[in-house]
């Protein structure tokens, strides 16, 4: 390994590869100067110039991003001819977020299982909003562009394809405040060039070249990391590079309950995803900080409830049935009923936002009225498990709740006893 500039040759002390790919390498390396253990990056001797110069290029850009979640570039090595060569940088030490999305097959979308990867989205959100406020767009994000450290830290990684806007390609103190943001500075590609990865790739990126690339085209690489963690694939599969780009400029995308059903994803989270990764750039987030919030909100308010589908027409609820579970409408509308010999009796419409078989949690017991959808209903499930769950994030709501069902059983219990009737028989829905 060449050495840094001005350094003796036995600074340095090699202990072995760390990672491969394209050009380069990343070796451990001791620096005996400093006493640590640190990441060297080295382009391959047969490394053409302009390989040099976009290595050169993606370490300054490294190098102005002082964030916590972005792994700090220490110096530039040179070769014998003042060629950049190589990089010496912070060592990472944990797993990428594609290893800990994968450790959770076989898992519901619970709280325990994701919760933490939505944690470390979050900061890869504060990484990626804090580089656009220096002007730069990623343009690669996906789990294996994550890396998970041992202690908590995460790191936003692989800047490599990352874009430039020309009026941040200054000292950031130099700028005017009222700078414009500028076009996009694309570094050595041709205009029609693909960069990214096709399988997280946002339609603009997937028709090649610059000039529809901002910093929405980030927002859909976050929803693309999100949609992994919910259903544990990429966005976008196809049976080679050329299909997944087509499947990649189609944009059309499985919803993540309907791509991962065994997963129960969360509605809240399924929107939020959803949104992210709109085909138009004008549906999706408006910046990244948007995006994060969305999740934030969803974190602090907690339902992780699954979704489920009814088609127009379809009964949700059937008299008579065993009630176990109650519906949370978020899309469509519903209407309650009963048969009454041959008239139908219609007790109640329901639309986004309410609840129909809520009785059913706290005494459970036949229905006595049917639920049936009149359009496409989109319906979180609520049952007395996923309920008690929620509530451990606010036990005096669980205490109030429970205590609520328990009078309201007693209830049920001496007005059955009082008429005679059957236990349960007067319950709704």
């Amino acid at each position: 390994m060449a050495t840094m500039r001005g350094d003796p040759p036995e600074r340095f002390a090699d202990r072995g590869e760390i990672a491969r790919g394209g050009m380069a390498s990343v070796r451990r390396t001791f620096d005996h100067e400093t006493e640590r253990i640190v990441a060297v990056k080295s382009l391959d001797p047969g490394a053409s110039s302009e390989a040099r110069a976009h290595f050169l290029a993606e370490a300054r850009i490294m190098a102005r991003l002082d964030h916590p979640s972005i792994v700090p570039i220490y110096d530039i090595g040179r070769d014998e001819h003042g060629e950049p060569s190589h990089l010496l940088m912070k060592l990472v030490e944990g797993r990428t977020l594609a290893d800990a999305i994968a450790a959770t097959a076989g898992e519901p979308a619970s709280s325990e299982a994701l919760e933490p990867l939505l944690r470390a989205l979050l900061r890869v959100c504060e990484a990626i909003a804090f580089a656009h406020s220096r002007g730069v767009i990623h343009r690669d994000l996906k789990p294996g562009n994550v890396m998970l450290g041992t202690h908590g830290q995460v790191y936003a990684m692989d800047w490599g394809l990352a874009l430039v806007r020309e009026a941040h390609d200054v000292e950031p103190d130099a700028a005017p405040s009222d700078a414009p943001s500028g076009p996009l500075r694309a570094r050595s590609e041709r205009p029609d060039e693909i960069c990214g990865t096709p399988a997280y790739m946002a339609p603009e990126q997937a028709r090649g070249g610059t000039d529809e690339i901002d910093e929405r085209t980030d927002v859909f690489g976050l929803g693309a990391i999100l949609y992994e963690i919910l259903t544990l694939r990429p966005p976008f599969q196809g049976a080679s590079f050329v299909a997944t780009i087509e499947a990649s400029r189609t944009c059309n995308i499985v919803p993540p309950d309907r791509a991962a059903p065994a997963r129960s994803v969360p509605a809240p989270l399924a929107a939020i995803c959803m949104q992210a990764l709109s085909a138009c750039r004008d549906a999706r987030h408006g910046s990244v900080e948007r995006f994060a919030r969305e999740v934030e909100d969803f974190l602090r308010a907690g339902g992780w409830f699954p979704v489920e589908r009814f088609a127009s027409g379809s009964v949700m609820i059937r008299e008579g049935d065993h009630g176990d579970r109650a519906y949370i409408v978020t899309d469509g509308r519903c209407e309650v009923f009963r048969e009454l010999g041959d008239r139908t009796e219609v007790l109640r419409d329901i639309g986004a936002g309410q609840v129909v078989g809520e009785v059913a949690l706290f005494a459970p017991g036949p229905r006595i009225a049917s639920v049936r959808a009149i359009t496409d209903v989109s319906a979180m499930v609520v049952t007395r498990a996923t309920l008690d769950r929620e509530l451990v994030r606010a036990p005096w709501i669980g205490s109030l709740l429970r205590e609520a069902a328990e009078r309201y059983a007693e209830a049920e219990g001496l007005r059955d006893r009082s008429t005679g009737s059957a236990p349960g028989s007067t319950r709704r829905r």
